[in-house]
């Protein structure tokens, strides 16, 4: 009596965790890459006054890497740099959150910045850029625009 072939059930396992992978897992292109700060990006914050906003949640996207594209290829770098110019009415605060690595995250003095001015933050050295946080202090929206990253 010949023995059954499993063949047939293995190809339609194989095919069925193709397709699982294929759903779970986004493609390459569509990882995290639509989020990156840019020049142009606007966080904005209409909380009360004295309340920090998380402008790499809300506005500016992914602050840890600055991302070139040539043609269809691209590479990402650790952000050393990002200008942010106050576009609102009212005086703002901006303190910058980074660290060495993943999971430690140091956060710098305040630095107040009048309206139409600008201010360049650094997270120093080989560091990662986590988050720039506003906290706006008169009764006008807080707005903050990139103005350049590097």
């Amino acid at each position: 009596m010949p023995r059954p072939s499993f063949r047939p059930v293995y190809l339609a396992l194989a095919g069925l965790a193709t397709v699982g992978v294929a759903i779970v897992w986004p493609p390459a292109g569509e990882r995290g890459g639509d989020d990156r700060v840019e020049v142009g990006r606007v966080c904005r914050s209409t909380l009360t006054p004295g309340l920090e906003l998380s402008c790499g949640t809300y506005g500016f996207g992914d602050l840890r890497y600055v991302c070139r594209k040539h043609g269809t290829t691209g590479w990402c770098v650790l952000a050393s740099v990002v200008t942010v110019r106050n576009t609102g009415r009212s005086r703002v605060y901006v303190t910058v959150v980074s660290g060495p690595r993943q999971g430690i995250r140091e956060e710098s003095d305040d630095r107040m910045i009048a309206p139409g001015r600008s201010v360049t933050l650094r997270p120093g050295g080989q560091r990662f850029l986590f988050d720039i946080t506003l906290r706006r202090t008169g009764v006008a929206p807080g707005s903050l625009e990139v103005t350049e990253v590097g």
